[in-house]
């Protein structure tokens, strides 16, 4: 959208005064005036007034002769340039830039045309089975003769040359209007196509709309649509089966866009294939961007030979592609991405090095304890809110909130997570390990698998916004707008508050745009049905209790607009005292183990917290013996004081507030289990090892079957 328009359809919808308040200008007034205080300059008698009249729209201090509109105002009072503004501007009103709806195609007249028929007796004529052009498009083209006719391809009266007819039905019309008809000889002298256009003019219109039409109106409304370069190349699609139009020119001239936008609108899913050669992938950012990147994919042709793709689809059908690989071809298509959008595939080589780093319908989605266990846990995940976690820093909040995500993508839903604290290949490692539920998801030998087990399992769940730092929300939400509208994300993660800009610190101009943060929160999950997850930190505990008590919502940093507008806060606490006990008796056991066995490597010792390993562990089995062993060999003060620390809880997950449900208050002790980095509901030493609430959950061996992975 050229900055002209996306400026006239984000003013359309937004109220000046409500975004000048909302940055803690109190304005009096109604209508289409309010009246207050001037931000600018220091005054007695109010001057600074916004107006919201057509014709007046804006804001103007008759004091100091400030004035502006809302894209001065955010761009003054922020420090931004004016696309950040527009984006942030756009992003809270819910309007995406890019969007197909958004974007108004320029004014095309169209080009005389003389009234006449489909075709010119005195020169054209149909298809003649015995003509040459009709021998050289069935034969040397391998074209459909059934796709010939619906798409009304003609020929000169010598047959020659073969006509393209460029016809198209406006609305209100029960015959489709002729334009012009494109000619192009069989004969082509040094290689080169001769071609021609007649009568000259006509608009530009896409070749196969009138075809693509009937079609439609025979069959079920379809719902994707592939658009290629070549009139040729559209009849080897829609042999292939598919509905297929043509550009009239080469790729470097869109304005068939504008011509034909309004038709092009019936389509959700739009295959552009053009040529792979230079000209044809030059143009396709721009084209793909006009109709909307959540909706157009890019085609990428079959190989012909190793690095080296066919040309177009004519090339693939004249080489036996099967209608299986042009499928697969559709399937595997090249997106443009919102900035930051990651797939785990992207990093699939930095996370493999992590593991190896040198060569060694209840309402509401269920949370991953309760329920399934005969255990009552009554909060349940909705759409359309926004919960807060919180919990002082460095006690879990993000490793129990990321271990609920797996959890929900394993029910069917998809997630999008923007941590800005770690990177997306330590993001993606940790939610392996939860997904696979052990450490060694893959041995070294294993490195072939490790795509199939470790990281496809993931890739159609779970994307990473890949940014660590401070960010703007509107650039953040521009992103969260795409993976719902692309992948159909559902679930939103934001780690954390104080990452975004504009939120740390106090005074009434950060809890204004802390009160602005939420409320675009919430319009986002009320807008497209979706729960956003969002991580803020406890204050500092009191000097005196410490981190032993319990921090509540209102202990959350920041103003109480944090807690007061989420439905949701969600308290994780880490159970301090138990690490701390625990540390003492491990740092025992190391001390023996050196004094006892100086030339042995020292054993993880936090593997006696997990229980005897299981089965499926049998090489840890002797190490963890002797590790029992050494604890027993400790002071009988530190033995006892393992076997009653080791059943306490690691972490207390407390619902402390929750609007319009039965589950506030309610609260789950959880063991953390080191391998998997998972939160199960008990310790293996109080509930046996074969209890499930004792285990991980082996998540990537669950039946597909129970997988709900379509959009």
């Amino acid at each position: 959208m050229i900055a002209e328009q996306a400026k006239e359809a984000v003013k359309a919808r937004v109220n000046l005064a409500e975004w000048i308040m909302r940055d803690g200008v109190v304005l009096k007034g109604g209508g289409a005036e309010w009246k207050g205080p001037c931000p600018f300059h220091k005054e007695g008698d109010p001057s600074f007034t916004v107006f919201l009249k057509e014709g007046f729209w804006g804001f103007h201090c008759f004091g100091c002769n400030e004035g502006g509109d809302i894209f001065s105002w955010i761009m003054k009072r922020r420090g931004l340039d004016f696309p950040t503004a527009l984006r942030l501007i756009a992003s809270h009103e819910g309007i995406a830039l890019d969007d197909p709806q958004v974007y108004q195609p320029a004014a095309v007249k169209a080009a005389a045309v003389p009234k006449r028929g489909a075709f010119d007796p005195e020169a054209y004529r149909q298809l003649d089975p015995g003509s040459r052009a009709f021998r050289y498009l069935t034969q040397e083209r391998r074209l459909r003769p059934e796709n010939l006719a619906s798409y009304s391809v003609g020929e000169t009266v010598d047959g020659e040359a073969y006509a393209f007819a460029y016809k198209w039905q406006p609305a209100g019309f029960k015959r489709a209007k002729f334009e012009f008809l494109k000619v192009v000889k069989v004969d082509r002298p040094e290689g080169k196509k001769v071609e021609w256009r007649d009568p000259k003019g006509g608009r530009s219109i896409l070749f196969g709309m009138d075809a693509v039409d009937r079609s439609v109106e025979a069959k079920a409304q379809p719902l994707s649509l592939v658009i290629c370069e070549g009139e040729i190349d559209a009849l080897t699609w829609a042999g292939y089966g598919y509905l297929c139009v043509s550009i009239p020119s080469g790729a470097g001239y869109a304005g068939w866009i504008d011509t034909c936008w309004e038709w092009l609108q019936k389509w959700t899913r739009i295959y552009v294939s053009f040529d792979e050669d230079r000209a044809g992938r030059a143009k396709l950012v721009e084209v793909v961007q006009r109709l909307g990147i959540q909706r157009t994919d890019i085609v990428r042709l079959p190989f012909r030979e190793e690095a080296v793709r066919f040309k177009d689809a004519n090339e693939c059908l004249q080489a036996g592609v099967t209608s299986e690989q042009m499928a697969a071809a559709l399937t595997d298509t090249e997106v443009l991405r919102p900035d930051h959008l990651c797939s785990i595939l992207d990093f699939e080589e930095e996370i493999w090095s992590r593991f190896h780093p040198s060569g060694k319908e209840q309402v509401g989605l269920l949370l991953p304890w309760g329920n399934r266990n005969g255990s009552s846990l009554p909060f349940r995940v909705r759409y359309g809110e926004v919960s807060v976690w919180t919990g002082f820093n460095k006690h879990g909040k993000s490793e129990v909130l990321n271990h609920v995500v797996v959890d929900l993508c394993w029910q069917g839903e998809r997630a999008l997570i923007c941590s800005l604290e770690i990177s997306a290949p330590q993001t993606y490692q940790k939610l392996i390990r939860m997904a696979m539920g052990t450490r060694h998801v893959c041995a070294v030998e294993e490195r072939a698998q490790f795509r199939e087990r470790c990281l496809k399992p993931l890739a159609e769940r779970v994307w990473v916004y890949d940014h660590v730092g401070t960010a703007q929300l509107a650039e953040v939400l521009i992103v969260m707008t795409y993976a719902f509208q692309r992948y159909g994300c559902r679930q939103f993660v934001l780690d954390s508050l104080m990452r975004f800009e504009g939120l740390d610190g106090e005074g009434q101009e950060i809890w204004n745009a802390q009160r602005g943060f939420m409320s675009q929160l919430l319009e986002f999950a009320s807008r497209y049905n979706v729960h956003v997850h969002l991580v803020a930190h406890s204050r500092k505990p009191d000097g005196r209790k410490g981190e032993g008590t319990i921090p509540r919502r209102f202990d959350i940093m920041g103003s109480v607009y944090i807690s007061n507008l989420a439905f949701n806060v969600i308290v994780v606490w880490r159970n301090r005292a138990k690490h701390d006990a625990l540390a003492e008796v491990l740092q025992a056991c190391e001390d023996a183990w050196v004094k006892d066995f100086p030339n042995d490597d020292m054993p993880p010792w936090k593997r006696l917290l997990g229980g005897r390993p299981s089965k499926h562990q049998p090489q840890f089995l002797p190490m963890w013996q002797r590790m029992i062993d050494t604890l027993e060999k400790v002071s009988p003060a530190l033995k006892q004081t393992f076997q009653e620390q080791v059943v306490a809880h690691d972490s207390y997950l407390l619902v402390d507030a929750q609007r319009g449900g039965d589950g506030d208050t309610v609260a789950r002790k959880l063991w953390f289990h080191a391998d998997s980095l998972q939160f199960v509901e008990g310790s293996p030493f109080a509930l046996g090892n074969d209890d499930p609430r004792s285990k991980p959950t082996l998540y990537a061996q669950r039946p597909v079957a129970e997988m709900d992975l379509e959009l």
